[in-house]
């Protein structure tokens, strides 16, 4: 007796084949993603405006520069202890304790900024190669379904010849699929030239030459499995922006407290003196003896009203930050509900479409076997057979707007996918 091998290895081997394919697809999509995250001018200048103010660390560490001061006295003074031909002194203020750590923590909260901005840009940058990724492999797509069915024109053409010289059709049903295939093949062109189009933009947006060879797959993937909620947008940028301004606002308010405390000072005056000579009196004791004298001074911030109001001013300035971010989650909560509402919409349409191809595919089996056998007519075989072709346009356009929206939908919460 013959055994007949079961063909689950078969299926397992077209499974893994169609799995290596998505995640082929995946793995280049992330590829071009990382290029054009390094690529980008926009995000390259943020960079550059992190480490210009990063350079700001050094000069809030450094002491204040002495003062030097030095005077000559043109006549002599005279002096107990001689006569004084001038003034030499030197002043050095001194830091005010945690002074240059306070500094420099305001002074690296506010480079940080940049690089908050730079996120910004990237996840928009993100959002922008996603869609254009799915736009790509959509049309290429379309193509590649608008050539099948050029073939399946040509076997409907065949057998409206055969009718024909049978004596079963007329030649109008030959015409009329050559005007149907001329449709086709403009819509081929149309969409060869979007294509190019597309890949130059693309390649626009990777910040290349636009006529780099691009690698993506022919078809789009089937659709995920049900998106799991994520309920806290704090990944997003511009709230990360938020919260970094409000801790910002903290560092001047430390820094402007750290302005109410006095300033000391420490220095030394040097007084060069010389004896008299043949003086008209004497003054003792005339040891001409040069004099050094320690000095110390102090700055007292009495003034504080100016203090006041800056402290009020970044209080005023986290309230509103606080806002801000409140509003801005309220929006991100609203796009949140729509794209939600749009994704299952195109899902139930997507589903929609899969059964009625699979039923208009049966439809059209049945008219060309009732046009062979003589009982159809070559209208209604067209006209079906142009509705299977906009089911199935249809179905592919569904799903690329499905993955587009779900990059908008992971950019509401920072594409936590990429770490950049």
């Amino acid at each position: 007796m013959k055994l007949h091998k079961p063909k689950t290895h078969w299926l397992g081997i077209l499974a893994v084949l169609l799995l290596n394919a998505g995640m082929t697809g995946a793995q280049e999509l992330d590829d071009y993603i990382g290029m054009a995250l390094k690529n980008s001018p926009a995000i390259k200048a943020q960079g550059l405006a992190y480490e210009a103010s990063m350079q700001k660390i050094p000069q809030v560490r450094s002491w204040a520069d002495p003062q030097v001061n030095a005077s000559l006295f043109i006549n002599p003074m005279m002096l107990p202890m001689g006569n004084q031909i001038g003034n030499l002194s030197v002043m050095q203020m001194l830091p005010r304790k945690n002074e240059f750590n306070i500094r420099e923590s305001l002074a690296t909260g506010q480079a940080d900024l940049n690089l908050k901005e730079g996120r910004i840009l990237a996840n928009d940058l993100i959002y922008q190669v996603t869609t254009a990724w799915y736009a790509l492999v959509a049309n290429r797509e379309m193509q590649a379904l608008q050539q099948r069915n050029l073939d399946l024109l040509a076997d409907i053409k065949t057998l409206a010849e055969a009718q024909f010289r049978q004596g079963n059709a007329s030649m109008t049903d030959v015409l009329r699929v050559d005007v149907v295939k001329d449709d086709i093949q403009t819509n081929l062109e149309i969409l060869a030239d979007e294509q190019s189009a597309r890949e130059k933009q693309f390649n626009l947006l990777l910040n290349q030459d636009p006529g780099t060879s691009l690698k993506y797959p022919d078809t789009l993937e089937a659709l995920n499995a049900e998106l799991l909620p994520v309920t806290t947008f704090d990944g997003h940028p511009q709230a990360a922006l938020l919260d970094q301004r409000s801790e910002v606002a903290n560092a001047i308010i430390e820094s402007t407290n750290l302005s109410r405390k006095p300033v000391f000072g420490v220095g030394l005056q040097y007084t060069p003196l010389y004896r008299r000579k043949n003086a008209s009196f004497e003054l003792p004791p005339n040891t001409g003896r040069d004099m050094i004298m320690p000095m110390a001074t102090v700055s007292i911030p009495i003034w504080r009203k100016q203090y006041d109001a800056a402290v009020r001013e970044q209080h005023i300035a986290q309230a509103q930050f606080a806002e801000q971010k409140e509003a801005l989650f309220l929006e991100l909560r609203k796009d949140e509900e729509e794209l939600g509402y749009q994704l299952e919409k195109t899902r139930a349409n997507l589903l929609k479409r899969d059964r009625q191809y699979a039923t208009t595919r049966q439809i059209l089996d049945l008219l060309m076997s009732e046009y062979q056998n003589g009982s159809g007519t070559m209208e209604e075989l067209l006209r079906v057979e142009q509705q299977l072709l906009n089911y199935r346009l249809e179905q592919i356009e569904l799903k690329m707007n499905y993955y587009q929206l779900e990059a908008k939908r992971n950019m509401l919460y920072g594409n936590r996918n990429y770490n950049y």
